[in-house]
């Protein structure tokens, strides 16, 4: 019998300076994506806490919010019964956005699964991004330390980041990573559609305990910062500590600075789920545009 439990770390802290612009003209204000739904029944945050319930129930969710946006958060979440809120003092960039998370699941179980998930990203057939998780979970529990997703590329996207597998056996569902590249030129991007590289989505599940020891070895001065901070947590002290830590937390990329550094990490292919991440108008207007089993969601599981 598995003793590990999977849990989600859904990221929703992104200030959403991308479309700024666009918000702003649409609702007079600049709230983040996440916690607008542009016309939609549900909010993209909603949305992806919905979806998630076909795999991990909302006690097993932590979802991680600039702290400013706290009572917003709690208000778009309140029916899910369980789910913890936990807030960023300041944004460091995505590698403390998870860090933060992280060291909240493992005082709470430590020896978990886990699934990385935006809360701001669109999919035509959500069904086909939680087969994608259910498979790089497989491979997780059959021993991979962490298991990225990567979506099949639709074009030669040169603002996106892309995860360039190794070859594999035929009857493989995950494979080995050669390379990554970051937001590369048009001829360069052209080159990597064509060899089959994938879109890096940041959605991954992993063994918590193993991605923390990458933490360490990668993000080794903001690792022993939250080490100091997860003494505090459940304590009189813990909100305190946290306004100490993140005085004096550097800023890291989750992807940069821990993924792409770290070696024997493994990704599955994601097929036909129509990935975006909504990053500019164009994409957002191309996902509103792609109907109702995209930001409505899908039914949870029974």
């Amino acid at each position: 019998m598995d003793e590990r439990r999977l849990w989600a770390i859904v990221l929703a802290g992104g200030e959403g300076t991308r479309l700024a612009e666009t918000t702003r003209r649409m609702y007079g204000s600049c709230l983040p994506k996440q916690f607008l739904s542009f016309g939609q029944p549900r909010t993209f945050l909603q949305t992806t806490v919905d979806r998630l319930r076909g795999m991990v129930p909302p006690e097993r969710a932590i979802v991680v919010v600039a702290a400013r946006h706290v009572e917003l958060a709690r208000e778009q979440l309140r029916e899910f019964a369980g789910v913890q809120i936990v807030a960023q003092p300041r944004n460091v960039g995505t590698g403390p956005g998870v860090l933060l998370p992280l060291v909240h699941l493992l005082a709470r179980d430590a020896h978990a699964d886990v699934a990385l998930v935006p809360s701001d990203h669109d999919f035509r057939a959500p069904v086909k991004m939680l087969q994608a998780l259910a498979t790089a979970r497989g491979a997780v529990r059959d021993g991979a330390s962490m298991v990225l997703v990567g979506a099949r590329a639709e074009w030669a996207a040169s603002d996106l980041g892309w995860i360039v597998p190794k070859p594999r056996r035929r009857a493989a569902r995950v494979s080995c990573i050669e390379s990554f590249v970051e937001k590369p030129e048009p001829g360069v991007a052209l080159g990597l559609f064509e060899r089959g590289a994938l879109w890096n989505t940041m959605l991954c599940v992993a063994q918590a305990d193993a991605l923390w020891r990458l933490a360490c070895r990668h993000l080794p001065a903001q690792a022993a910062l939250f080490e100091e901070y997860a003494l505090a947590i459940g304590t009189e002290g813990e909100a305190a500590g946290l306004r100490a830590l993140y005085e004096r937390l550097p800023a890291a990329d989750f992807s940069r600075d821990l993924v792409a550094a770290s070696e024997g990490l493994r990704v599955t292919a994601m097929d036909g789920a129509g990935w975006s991440d909504c990053g500019t108008p164009e994409r957002l207007a191309a996902a509103l545009a792609s109907g109702a089993d995209g930001l409505d969601g899908v039914a949870p599981a029974s």
